[in-house]
């Protein structure tokens, strides 16, 4: 948040309540544009056009996420197999 907003914060109108003052001081824009872009990518992915988001995070889950993490799970399984076994040298 910039010194600016912050100085409006101390003024009387919108900004005056204690827990509002604490939400916007901690306030990362960029954070929260990423997360908004993240949610409309998960939209169009969703191939949804009726303007729902709910339930979007679980389909990303399991659509996308879920079988990319199951499969990362097992490759590193595998190369801790391999590593503990001597048959894979240690990444400096």
């Amino acid at each position: 948040m910039t010194d600016d907003l912050a100085l409006k914060l101390n003024t009387p109108g919108a900004f005056d309540t204690p827990w509002l003052k604490e939400q916007l001081r901690n306030w990362n824009v960029v954070a929260e544009q990423k997360k908004s872009d993240f949610m409309e990518h998960m939209y169009k992915c969703s191939g949804r056009t009726n303007g729902l988001y709910s339930g979007l995070w679980q389909d990303f889950c399991i659509r996308e996420a879920g079988p990319i993490m199951r499969e990362t799970y097992f490759e590193m399984m595998e190369a801790v197999r391999l590593y503990e076994e001597g048959l894979l040298e240690p990444v400096s």
